[in-house]
């Protein structure tokens, strides 16, 4: 009798790669098949016998996988773990579409199609809020306000996909907030806007930033992010369940805390201290950064343009007063003694970790 096995597409990923690690801790009778369209990116420490690689794409139906093979790979997995995604902001809404909407579709006809399936997982994120204000409930949302990226909209579309699926697959969804780096060491295995932000912050390149006094920049460790996943995936899996692994209001910064911790810990660093002094940029509201924009936009080189645009991918957020719940999936947590780490101290070691490496190139 073969094993039960448990797949994870887009194992080559951070998240894929850590969950896949955790969950081989509490399965020690599995086999794991991570479904990557780059093998040759799975990291070293997933590179034993428990783990089979497999060489295929989330985009086409069947993985474009040969029929043989995916009927052996059907006949013996149980879970599944869809981490597969196309995070990048700035790709039009058909690239990313064709990765976290077909994506996911692509999982579920397979899924369904497993025979001894019973439970599935599909990843997604917090900002399925889009630029919508108020409270975002742990439960499947419907909301028409408009997105800051195609990503966000993209990972919205696939809920929605997910949910209309779920009478024929036994699926719960998890949505992250912003994971930026270990809470033991700040240590950072995969870089994103936070990071480039960080990179920004000493050239105030924007010298208006939107600030509202009722939004929260939320951001998480992604030690704690795996531990906690796979502990609920685990031990608390249940159809139709949406868990949110964030920050919300007890854990996350304003905008102004962030920036004065920000300037504190550039001010202590040896690398960090060359940028002196540093000007921070004044606070404005959502409409008063816009129209500085546009003003930036008419007057600026084509460089200055590309730069802002990337930017206005994700700083609107810090403008919208937005709150993500999380406290059913911290109360169902409570009991593995997964504690989650204070923000200030995660964000302060990440911060060293960048100044240290130079963002990873030393």
């Amino acid at each position: 009798m073969s094993l039960p096995a448990l797949l994870i597409t887009g194992a080559s990923g951070l998240i894929g790669s850590e969950l896949a690690l955790r969950l081989a801790e509490v399965k020690p009778g599995w086999r794991f098949f991570l479904l990557t369209r780059n093998p040759e990116r799975i990291p070293p420490f997933l590179r034993t016998p428990r783990f089979t690689p497999i060489e295929g794409d989330i985009r086409e139906p069947g993985f474009g996988l040969l029929a043989r093979h995916l009927n052996t790979l059907r006949r013996s997995v149980k879970e599944i773990v869809h981490c597969a995604a196309d995070t990048r902001f700035d790709r039009s809404l058909d690239e990313v579409r064709a990765v976290n909407v077909r994506g996911a579709e692509n999982m579920i006809e397979f899924a369904a199609a497993c025979p001894l399936l019973t439970r599935v997982l599909h990843l997604s994120t917090v900002y399925v809020a889009g630029r919508s204000l108020g409270r975002l409930p742990e439960a499947l949302v419907t909301h028409h306000s408009r997105f800051s990226n195609t990503y966000q909209q993209s990972k919205y579309e696939a809920e929605h996909l997910i949910s209309a699926h779920a009478w024929r697959v036994p699926v719960a969804i998890a949505r992250l907030s912003s994971i930026i780096g270990d809470a033991a060491d700040g240590r950072v295995r995969q870089y994103n806007y936070v990071h480039q932000s960080l990179k920004l912050f000493p050239r105030t390149v924007v010298p208006v930033i939107p600030s509202d006094p009722n939004a929260w920049v939320d951001l998480i460790a992604t030690d704690w992010m795996a531990d906690a996943l796979a502990w609920l995936f685990h031990y608390q899996f249940q159809p139709g369940v949406v868990w949110h692994l964030c920050g919300a209001e007890a854990n996350s910064f304003r905008v102004d805390e962030l920036l004065a911790d920000t300037h504190r810990l550039f001010a202590l660093h040896p690398r960090g201290q060359q940028f002196l002094p540093i000007r921070a940029p004044k606070l404005g509201t959502l409409s008063e950064y816009e129209d500085y924009m546009e003003r930036l936009r008419l007057q600026g080189t084509v460089l200055e343009n590309e730069l802002l645009r990337v930017l206005n991918y994700f700083l609107p957020h810090l403008g919208l007063p937005q709150v993500f719940e999380n406290q059913a999936t911290m109360d169902i947590l409570h009991p593995s003694g997964i504690v989650q780490p204070p923000v200030q101290q995660v964000y302060a070691g990440v911060v060293r970790w960048c100044l240290d490496t130079n963002w990873g190139q030393s």
